[in-house]
């Protein structure tokens, strides 16, 4: 599966993915999803998984909300 897909089958959710190349949208596997985030990462250290790519698939911030840098 490829990361772009992954991103939309798991819309709105933590993703820890395992690339098997590096490339702009690799190929690989998903290891780990879940919405909540502290759920995410407890899984993470209880399973004692490393060496993923960890990335939420969704928009940064909320709709109807705004960030100021």
């Amino acid at each position: 599966m490829r990361l772009e897909e992954a991103k939309e089958m798991y819309q709105g959710e933590w993703i820890a993915f395992r690339p098997s190349a590096e490339s702009a949208d690799p190929e690989g596997e998903v290891i780990l999803h879940n919405k909540d985030r502290r759920a995410f990462d407890k899984e993470l250290v209880q399973r004692g998984l490393t060496d993923l790519y960890l990335t939420f698939a969704g928009p940064p911030v909320p709709e109807g909300y705004a960030v100021i840098f």
